[in-house]
């Protein structure tokens, strides 16, 4: 770094201490953001909780950017991890808080360094039981530097940091230092004694919105807080605009149909059933009802990524979408999500543009769906990139599920079937080739109308079953809710669409919801679909033959979808 660009943001030249500090800060900057032009998409600060929500969600995985730990991350929101999720690149650890009193510090209070340990999570929810403690921040190696200004930042405060050794002043970018960063009142010191050994008074907060540095006793540095983002915003190399060359697909037009869609079916069953890419510990399944120590949680995951190099802020909404409206047909309503981006040779434009519309994409459809962004984390190098993991939560229990359970009921479609089979699971599984067929698309106000259409008639007790159209298409999502239910069901289904067979039935259209309502509630839920404005079409109902019919295409006994 050039003195001279460090005095021209600061407008005088810097002492030789206060140069010392700023290089080792502007260190410290480089190791959690080692891509700087990635810094502006990374969701919040990675500590991983939602502001006013009792859940707390620790992400961390292999090649994660900035080296984050699941464990730590639920420690600083006053919480411990009680459930882990495992996708093949990413672990999400979740559970709700222990200690929900968060206090903002304020000028006075004492800023202090718990080292990392073994037990050092247990340490930090074993103080917080004793001590009033605030602005509790992870810091990860080499991070100390970043922690302090980002404390700076939030609180709108400053810090004056007092030194035993003037050594220290270049070990706020040490990769020796990690443990956690808190404030707390001086009257509650005494409380903190226990735990003496473990921990280290840095200095206090003050008003001003500056960094000061002291030294036996005497000012030896005086540095405005913002100084560091404006060196980091000068150094920011710009994400490139520049979309990849889209492949024009030639829809099905040269793919010829299968001969017998009853065997496609059971590839496609089986297929789905297979699908555990995810371990819910101890439950293997991709929606999982959870009771925390002080909250009960239903949590879902996508169960298919959607995204393609060409559009990837399209796929990353889909994925979003999936995953919630997973949560829907349960009867929870999508309060939390988390996500990590898994991204390719961040060095290289194209993948920083795939990263940064991935990141893009997921913002638009948290807001839209009015998710609380709990955590976020990115990975380079990712032999699977470009794909996102997604978890979304909901407060509350499940109140509805996807098996059939009831012969006569009717069996109807909430949404617009196309028939996309773009990137689908017919697609990858029968034609080994994911480009066949148009893409799936979305439409995020529909999206939103129909969720609140199955939750409304779940609340009020019109539908019995829910299952979310997604991997497979309208035909295996019929197939797992009589898979589901109870023994001796079928279904007879009369679908038509002016689509080829393989898109009606496989086509994974995005916002596809398929319920059961027994024949009296048919009128009323009919309405409520019409006065929210989403389209509605009775395609069947539940027969007791054991048998499922659909159209002349499909006649299979449900025993033998397992088969």
């Amino acid at each position: 770094m050039l003195i001279e660009e460090v005095t021209a943001v600061l407008g005088r030249r810097p002492n030789a201490d206060e140069l010392t500090f700023i290089k080792s800060v502007m260190g410290s900057i480089q190791i959690q953001y080692p891509f700087p032009g990635l810094n502006s998409i990374i969701m919040g600060d990675g500590q991983g909780s939602a502001e006013n929500g009792q859940l707390i969600i620790g992400l961390e995985g292999k090649s994660n950017i900035i080296r984050t730990k699941a464990k730590m991350q639920c420690a600083a929101q006053g919480g411990k991890g009680q459930l882990k999720i495992s996708f093949p690149n990413a672990k999400f650890l979740v559970g709700d808080k222990i200690n929900s009193e968060h206090r903002k510090p304020v000028p006075g209070d004492n800023l202090i360094y718990l080292k990392a340990a073994t037990d050092a999570e247990v340490t930090l929810l074993n103080v917080w039981n004793e001590a009033h403690l605030s602005a509790v921040t992870v810091v990860n190696q080499g991070w100390l530097g970043v922690s302090i200004l980002s404390l700076c930042a939030e609180q709108e405060l400053g810090v004056d940091l007092i030194l035993t050794n003037k050594r220290q002043l270049g070990d706020y970018n040490s990769r020796n230092i990690s443990g956690f960063l808190f404030s707390v009142p001086t009257a509650d010191f005494k409380k903190m004694n226990t735990w003496k050994s473990r921990w280290k008074n840095l200095g206090s907060f003050t008003v001003s919105n500056k960094i000061t540095f002291s030294y036996r006793g005497n000012m030896i540095g005086t540095l405005p807080a913002r100084l560091f983002h404006e060196l980091q915003e000068r150094r920011l190399p710009i994400i490139p605009q520049t979309t990849p060359k889209k492949e024009h697909s030639n829809a099905n037009k040269y793919v010829k149909e299968p001969a017998n869609f009853k065997l496609v079916l059971k590839k496609l069953v089986k297929a789905q059933q297979d699908l555990i890419t995810l371990k819910f510990t101890p439950i293997r399944q991709r929606i999982t009802p959870f009771t925390a120590i002080n909250s009960s949680f239903v949590l879902s995951a996508s169960d298919h990524p959607y995204i393609k190099p060409q559009e990837p802020r399209v796929g990353s909404m889909i994925t979003i979408a999936n995953a919630a409206r997973h949560l829907v047909c349960l009867g929870v309503k999508p309060v939390y999500m988390a996500a990590a981006f898994h991204g390719g040779d961040l060095n290289n434009d194209t993948d920083r543009w795939i990263l940064h519309e991935l990141v893009s994409g997921s913002r638009e459809a948290a807001t839209a769906f009015q998710l609380r962004y709990v955590n976020g984390m990115i990975t380079k190098n990712n032999s699977l990139h470009p794909i996102v993991d997604v978890i979304t939560a909901g407060a509350g229990k499940v109140r509805c599920s996807p098996e059939f359970n009831t012969p006569g009921d009717f069996v109807t479609m909430i949404g617009s079937l196309r028939g996309e089979t773009g990137s689908s699971m017919y697609a990858d599984i029968i034609h080994k080739n994911k480009q066949v067929g148009h893409p799936s698309t979305i439409d995020i106000v529909m999206e939103c109308r129909l969720q609140e259409v199955i939750l409304q008639g779940i609340a009020v007790g019109l539908i019995r079953s829910a299952v979310n159209v997604s991997r497979g298409g309208l035909a295996v999502a019929i197939a797992n809710s009589l898979f589901l239910g109870s023994d001796g069901l079928g279904a007879r289904i009369h679908f038509s669409r002016k689509i080829r067979n393989d898109e009606l039935l496989f086509g994974e259209t995005q916002g596809l919801v398929v319920v059961t309502l027994c024949e009296n509630d048919l009128i009323e839920f009919e309405r409520i679909c019409m006065t929210t404005g989403v389209p509605s079409t009775t395609i069947g109902r539940i027969t007791d033959d054991g048998n499922y019919i659909f159209n002349d295409l499909i006649n299979i006994p449900v025993k033998q979808l397992s088969k």
